[in-house]
């Protein structure tokens, strides 16, 4: 429903008698219902129970510090909520209980059940999988500017002494494989493995080579 219009709860009066004798419920709930654009729904019920709301506690070091996304209401985001509902974006990390979205009890059992189970699968087997699909900084184009480490969501550009100058090394582990920044350096420092300006160039090459000329 939404927010500047919500639900509104009706006592069954004088004027309802009728529809009361009818359904035999006590009172009406009226609300637009935003999955039928808007519909306004009127639902007899017997009893209507408010849940406390809750909100997410103030977690701006945590998001900081792990990169990890929100939504628009402050809860961490699992990356689908029926395939992976408890990983994250960031390897490693997972989430659970009411740190997601309101739980009850029992669903934030579950939820902690399978963020312990994906947790031991991965100290069971002793390593991690890295993609090789990721960014890498030629040192010696780079001056640092920060612009990458901007750009990144997952932090992966860092700030790094090598041959006495400044410049820009990736976090392997962090990084994702984006591309995010790539376009953003102005020196052209960074390529993304696989995906590099000269393999670009030679696919665009060949594709134009297969080209029929055009005849006029």
């Amino acid at each position: 429903f939404p927010d500047d219009e919500p639900p509104v709860v009706t006592p069954a009066d004088g004027t309802a008698t009728v529809a009361e004798q009818e359904t035999g419920y006590r009172l009406t709930v009226t609300s637009k219902d935003l999955l039928t654009g808007g519909a306004e729904l009127a639902i007899p019920a017997d009893l209507v129970v408010l849940v406390t709301g809750m909100v997410p506690r103030e977690n701006g070091d945590l998001i900081g510090t792990l990169k990890l996304p929100v939504g628009n209401d402050g809860f961490f985001n699992e990356i689908h909520p029926k395939l992976r509902p408890v990983e994250t974006v960031v390897d490693g990390v997972f989430i659970c209980g009411a740190c997601q979205s309101p739980k009850n009890s029992a669903e934030a059992v579950a939820s902690g059940l399978a963020a312990v189970t994906q947790s031991a699968a991965i100290l069971k087997r002793g390593y991690a999988e890295l993609d090789p699909l990721i960014a890498v900084v030629d040192t010696d184009a780079c001056e640092w500017c920060g612009l990458c480490l901007e750009a990144c969501p997952y932090g992966a550009p860092r700030e790094a002494e090598e041959d006495g100058k400044t410049v820009a090394v990736i976090d392997r582990a962090a990084c994702k494989g984006c591309g995010g920044c790539v376009p953003v350096c102005p020196k052209n420092a960074i390529d993304l493995l696989g995906y590099t300006d000269a393999q670009m160039r030679a696919m665009i090459d060949g594709l134009l080579q297969e080209l029929t000329p055009c005849q006029t």
